[in-house]
């Protein structure tokens, strides 16, 4: 028979193993997310790991934008401008029937956009056919929908722009250039931007800060000069320009970015940088830079002729180029013949028959006439120095006023009065083409 003490103890391991037996039949899941509110459970620890779980959640859609992002910058968006910051402008010429795709093509082969297959895209889905042919305007820093909106305005449309961005065009004064800022730009006058433009202090201070795009603004030759000339005909973008002064300061350090990779050839043929700013904005590096090679070209020969004739070398060159246009016309590239020489003779091999422009009471007309062919281009620079000094077999003496010029501008009049040429606006033309290239260089 058991004692007390026994029997005491025996209870004990009975109520223990009863205990264990219990807690293994109904074992608790560790995560309480998993696990049911009720009798048994902590709903402190319940709602923590629900909170973590969308936590999770959030992240792991964070994760998903942030790599489409990533992805983005990565690969970039096709229909994005190509180049936000490259405001410069190209000529696009957009051929008569061409399709939406050809069209894409070519604005991707000028380097405009970044995809002819995103611009075809979108074309069609907004509507390819109002999309017009001619020749356009274009800037790497618009996108594929601004493009695509110009391009059914037609060729005669201003150029879209982004917002905050302002176009200054060859031409505009100095009213309507403020006028446009001062539309995009919130809380700049139009006043305030033209006083800015013609501030001496500001124009002290920004000729410290770029010396090479605003060389010469401070001489006498240029002293009617005033910012706006050296600001390069493009878009500008303005959305940092708290008042005038810092529209003035990007016009110029966007200017100077782009002016930057002639300053070395400007300064070497002393070329201030106004006068060929339009020519760069317009057609290019590469046809500035065959027309100096031209002038450099014929420049020797033209000083050898004055030593002998008479004739300034600036003029000779400076006619050259003009009536010539700088070795680019039939006549000249093709037939020798600079100066646009007329003649009798019909000796096969000695004329050609050309269309050619002449003005008749002041007004352009188009007629046909026989023209001068030359063995090299010297024979018609030669000839054209021995016509100046001995006239015609009517008046030999009916360009003495030319020989006479003491400086290319009283030459460059005397060919007008003396009735070289017709066009009324001769003679400032041919003044402008030898100040641009600085071909009074050759005169000294």
């Amino acid at each position: 028979m058991e004692s007390r003490k026994e029997k005491h103890q025996h209870e004990i391991l009975a109520a223990e193993a009863l205990d264990a037996n219990k807690n293994k039949n109904n074992e608790r899941i560790d995560d309480p997310f998993m696990q049911p509110i009720g009798r048994g459970n902590d709903p402190q620890k319940y709602h923590k790991g629900l909170k973590r779980k969308i936590m999770l959640s959030i992240l792991a859609v964070i994760t998903v934008i942030g790599l489409v992002i990533v992805m983005k910058l990565i690969f970039g968006d096709d229909k994005a401008a190509l180049d936000p910051k490259d405001t410069t402008f190209k000529t696009v010429k957009i051929a008569d029937g061409s399709t939406a795709q050809q069209m894409g093509k070519t604005l991707e082969d000028k380097k405009i956009i970044k995809s002819s297959k995103a611009f075809y895209k979108y074309a069609v889905s907004q509507g390819a056919e109002k999309l017009q042919a001619g020749s356009y305007q274009l800037s790497p820093s618009q996108t594929v929908q601004l493009i695509y909106s110009q391009m059914t305005s037609g060729p005669s449309a201003a150029p879209k722009l982004p917002k905050g961005y302002v176009l200054v065009s060859i031409g505009q004064t100095p009213s309507q250039v403020a006028k446009n800022i001062s539309d995009e730009v919130k809380g700049v006058s139009e006043q305030s931007v033209v006083n800015a433009l013609n501030d001496k202090d500001l124009t002290n201070k920004m000729y410290k800060k770029y010396p090479d795009l605003l060389r010469g603004i401070n001489s006498s030759s240029t002293k009617s000069a005033k910012l706006l000339d050296y600001v390069y005909p493009q878009a500008f973008d303005l959305t940092s320009a708290k008042n005038a002064n810092d529209v003035v300061e990007t016009l110029l350090a966007t200017s100077n970015k782009t002016m930057a990779p002639y300053y070395s050839t400007l300064k070497e043929n002393g070329m201030a940088t106004p006068n060929v700013m339009a020519l760069i904005a317009t057609s290019g590096k590469e046809e500035f830079e065959r027309r100096l090679a031209f002038v450099k070209k014929i420049a020797p020969y033209a000083q050898t002729l004055s030593k002998k004739y008479g004739i300034l070398a600036s003029v000779s060159i400076a006619q050259a180029a003009h009536e010539s246009n700088w070795d680019n016309s039939k006549l000249s590239s093709k037939y020798n013949n600079f100066y646009g020489v007329k003649t009798q003779d019909e000796t096969p091999g000695k004329s050609v028959v050309l269309d050619t422009t002449e003005y008749v009471d002041g007004k352009p007309e188009t007629q046909q006439a026989r023209f001068a062919v030359y063995d090299s281009w010297k024979d018609s620079m030669k000839e054209h120095a021995e016509t100046i000094v001995n006239g015609n077999s009517w008046n030999p003496d009916q360009f003495k006023d030319v020989l006479a010029a003491k400086n290319y501008k009283q030459a460059a009049k005397a060919l007008y009065d003396d009735h070289y040429a017709t066009d009324v606006n001769y003679t400032k033309l041919l003044i402008n083409v030898i100040e641009t290239w600085n071909m009074q260089r050759y005169d000294k």
